[in-house]
């Protein structure tokens, strides 16, 4: 086997992490990110987990092959307690490709095991769910990258523990990111766009149902609607 060659997502999520001396793949899966962790030299040892034990051998099959298994410890586990599979402290912990409320619950339940650990995520749903969570355990976003591949849309988060009196984030940044509402990058322009459709017409059949509809859901999608048009101003 020769170099591991990843899709745009996974090789978006291994940059935004600093090289380390241990990172953690936190639902590896087959296992490429934790190779191409290893290979690139961005880091020295990768614990590699999974809920699954036939996904996990997936990766052993392929970190073997690579002649990287030395350098690496596997674990099945649930979510962070993983970690206990380490001797030291992983310095960066990957979570990717899962829903944002089990993505959250990985985090309330494994909050004591981080350790100070930068989180790189990947959340495919409830983003402001991620969002409020991390506040709720003491974390911060640094930086927000969203990704297009094969016609969807990703976003990334860095995350570092909060400074000393650093506050959390109010309603317009948890609906839609502290850092692309202040960089706002580029492809950000598409996914509110997205959002914007999704959102009018949910408020379009909430209007028009002719049974009782949920009045603060109503309210909550009419203010994330004029925050997402007042970020799409920022293009203009």
């Amino acid at each position: 086997m020769g170099a591991i060659r990843l899709d745009g997502r996974l090789k978006a999520a291994m940059l935004l992490a600093r090289p380390c001396g241990v990172c953690a793949d936190i639902g590896a899966d087959h296992g490429r990110l934790s190779a191409a962790l290893l290979q690139s030299g961005r880091a020295g040892h990768v614990l590699t987990a999974d809920v699954s034990a036939p996904s996990l051998n997936k990766a052993k099959t392929l970190l073997g092959g690579l002649g990287l298994s030395d350098r690496a410890t596997f674990a099945v586990a649930d979510g962070l307690r993983a970690l206990d599979a380490l001797s030291v402290p992983a310095e960066t912990v990957f979570v990717l490709g899962m829903g944002g409320q089990t993505l959250s619950r990985i985090l309330e339940e494994g909050r004591e095991r981080l350790h100070g650990a930068a989180l790189v995520l990947g959340a495919q749903t409830d983003l402001p769910l991620v969002r409020e969570t991390l506040c709720r355990i003491g974390y911060r976003i640094r930086q927000e990258q969203p990704v297009k591949e094969n016609r969807r849309y990703y976003l990334l988060m860095h995350c570092t523990p909060a400074e000393d009196g650093e506050p959390a984030y109010d309603e317009r940044q948890l609906l839609l990111g502290p850092v692309l509402l202040r960089e706002h990058p580029p492809l950000w322009r598409d996914m509110l766009e997205r959002r914007e459709r999704l959102l009018q017409s949910a408020v379009s059949s909430m209007e028009q149902a002719k049974t009782p509809v949920d009045g603060e859901q109503l309210a909550l999608y009419r203010r994330e609607l004029d925050y997402v048009r007042q970020a799409l101003q920022l293009f203009e």
